[in-house]
């Protein structure tokens, strides 16, 4: 029986790799399927794909605050930019990293990834980042 269910990659057969986000709400819900990641590049796409929306947001508010502070003074939009292509190229690594990462953990152990795990991922690097914003937290750590 399990021949039948398994294949040479320990994924389903007729697995098809679920659409991004395709999160789902697993306790007592009929209308949706669960959604799994099994190999890496999916895995690394989805923690990527969450690092960039969540820090593209973090620091879109951050470039806008800023933006509006110095609004009397040339150069405000530049600030926004600059935070949006930073922000970005932190998601691109840090997404990276944590992507390979997790993936490493879950293939090794031949888990099932549910699609939550990358966005957990990348709300628990935003909330670090926060956390390390503030000078005196930043120091204490």
């Amino acid at each position: 029986m399990v021949g039948n269910f398994l294949t040479s990659n320990d994924m389903p057969v007729g697995y098809v790799t679920p659409s991004f986000p395709s999160l789902y709400w697993p306790i007592n819900n009929s209308k949706y399927n669960t959604a799994y990641l099994y190999d890496s590049y999916t895995i690394w796409l989805f923690t990527v794909y969450w690092s960039l929306i969540l820090n593209g947001f973090f620091y879109g508010v951050a470039g806008a605050l800023a933006c509006f502070t110095h609004r009397k003074k040339g150069g405000g939009f530049w600030i926004l930019a600059i935070y949006l292509v930073l922000g970005g190229v932190q998601g691109i690594v840090l997404g990276t990293i944590i992507g390979y990462i997790i993936s490493a953990t879950y293939l090794s152990a031949l888990f099932s990834m549910s699609t939550w795990i990358p966005l957990c991922c990348a709300v628990a690097q935003v909330l670090f980042e926060v956390t390390t914003s503030y000078s005196l937290v930043g120091n204490l750590m």
